[in-house]
């Protein structure tokens, strides 16, 4: 079996933590998050993969490289994807594809079963199959309405709130035939969910709808991220590289605490949880709560740590507080007794002097 995985994207909405790397290879565990989309299309039985590549592709193909590692074949198409939309740049990799295939995003997290998805499809003879999950807010989605057979009747792409008609939103998650891309035009912008979902509908070919309840979250915005991150420590989204028995809080405060290779830690004080990535030094009587910190990052004695991410080979001065919301880009050097405040983003490279005090806008 044949997939594609969707990996172009710049991930505006995750500045500055995508600045140096693309989405895809955001970690997460400490693992790029395009790693686990692919670990699920093995599982479910693909043995060849296309990746459309876009910003910063060079750190996606160096690290999956020909899928060797994985036991999987992967070929890169990395010309004007951006340019040609989803459908557009898919459309470049379909002469490759004789049979059913799927597509993927490569920054969803989720324990849907693709294999049930794409006999569901195979079932429904359908030309194009959508994964859609229920939200609460589905606002910055897609929406749709299917029948009691599973056809969907309408589709709109990020309803307004007034708009808003279903709270099924499409996963990025799809089981194509080939032949669906007789409809998207050649060398032209075209999207999915804007422009080949709705020719579709209006054609009254089969598009139909695959409701499920394994867990699902796009990681559009650190918030998000954080809270998948959460969701791993809570059972709720499971990783098969990370055995949740092992992840709960055990330590003095109540904390869990996942690390990686080459730490130093001086017992910090662990709330909620922490996500902490390889060669990170942690200095005495340092508070970290609900918190991910990635490699080669040093906190010295007295910092606190709330809500936030931190980038890459961050420096952390004595006593310095970084409050909720915040993210640190990486290489930033912030100096003793300096204050970060909430929902503040310091851009990569950055160096904070001692005692500073950066508030939002």
């Amino acid at each position: 079996m044949k997939a594609v995985i969707l990996a172009g994207g710049k991930g505006t909405r995750l500045l500055p933590l995508t600045v140096y790397r693309p989405k895809p290879m955001i970690p997460f565990f400490n693992r790029p998050l395009m790693e686990y989309a692919l670990q699920s299309l093995i599982e479910a039985g693909v043995d060849e993969v296309y990746v459309l590549v876009g910003y910063l592709k060079e750190r996606i193909i160096d690290y999956f490289g020909d899928g060797s590692e994985w036991g999987i074949e992967i070929h890169y198409s990395n010309k004007d994807n951006v340019k040609l939309g989803t459908a557009g740049a898919t459309k470049k990799v379909v002469k490759h594809m004789d049979d059913t295939f799927l597509v993927v995003s490569s920054d969803v997290l989720t324990n849907l079963d693709l294999r049930a998805l794409y006999e569901y499809h195979k079932k429904k003879k359908a030309l194009a199959t959508i994964a859609l999950s229920e939200v609460d807010d589905p606002t910055q989605y897609g929406i749709a309405i299917i029948d009691e057979d599973g056809r969907i009747q309408q589709f709109k792409e990020k309803p307004r709130p007034e708009e808003v008609f279903s709270n099924l939103v499409n996963a990025g998650i799809y089981v194509f035939e080939p032949e669906a891309f007789d409809h998207v035009p050649k060398n032209k912008n075209f999207d999915f969910s804007r422009d080949l979902f709705p020719r579709m509908l209006e054609n009254d070919l089969p598009l139909y709808g695959f409701p499920f309840k394994e867990y699902w979250n796009d990681v559009g915005r650190p918030s998000s991220y954080l809270q998948a991150t959460e969701d791993v420590f809570l059972g709720r989204l499971i990783l098969p590289q990370v055995k949740t028995e092992s992840l709960k809080g055990n330590l003095e405060y109540g904390g869990a605490l996942y690390t990686g290779r080459r730490c130093v830690l001086r017992k910090p004080e662990i709330r909620g949880f922490a996500v902490i990535g390889d060669d990170v030094e942690i200095g005495r009587n340092v508070k970290i709560e609900r918190s991910v910190i990635f490699s080669g990052v040093t906190i010295e004695d007295g910092a606190e740590i709330k809500e936030a991410i931190i980038g890459e080979n961050v420096h952390i001065g004595k006593g310095v507080v970084i409050q909720p919301g915040s993210v640190i880009g990486d290489n930033t050097l912030i100096e003793d007794f300096s204050k970060i405040g909430s929902n503040v983003k310091i851009w990569v490279e950055s160096r904070i002097g001692r005692e500073s005090i950066i508030l939002p806008d």
